[in-house]
């Protein structure tokens, strides 16, 4: 398995048992599968995360022992809301905090994987993004990832 596979499948491992307002919200692979139902939460918002947006290269600080690369992966947490009813970040904000926990709290690290070793997680970088179009409002949060691994 590559580095490439090994972080996407811990970061899912990590986060697909989220639970928000006592539905299970859905993580996909890079694509949204048309065929998962989506829930809406509060009556307003269709509610998923999406991991995507992935690179390695070498890490700048090296050790004797293993080569060191660094893993960047994006983990994206969308609401979907038509127009009329977009009210806030609320949800977006509530399960991202959710996700870092299961990530990364405060300075400790609890991704993990049989594949790879895990040196380090950075704090993420974080960004929220809006899109509108065919009457719907999708408010995201991404959170960007920085994994130290030795190979």
């Amino acid at each position: 398995m590559d580095v490439s596979q090994a972080i996407r499948t811990a970061v899912f491992q990590a986060i697909s048992t989220i639970d928000y307002s006592g539905f299970p919200i859905p993580v996909f692979d890079g694509i949204v599968n048309p065929n998962v139902t989506i829930p809406t939460i509060n009556r307003r918002a269709k509610v998923y995360i999406v991991i995507n947006d992935q690179q390695e290269n070498s890490a700048p600080n090296q050790s004797m022992c293993a080569e060191r690369l660094l893993a960047n992966i994006t983990i994206k947490t969308v609401a979907k809301y038509t127009t009329a009813n977009v009210t806030d970040r609320t949800v977006v904000e509530d399960i991202s905090a959710e996700v870092m926990k299961r990530i990364r709290e405060n300075r400790s690290t609890f991704l993990q994987s049989p594949e790879v070793d895990i040196h380090d997680v950075s704090y993420p970088i974080s960004r929220n993004i809006d899109e509108f179009a065919n009457g719907q409002t999708a408010l995201s949060k991404a959170l960007i990832y920085s994994i130290t691994v030795n190979q």
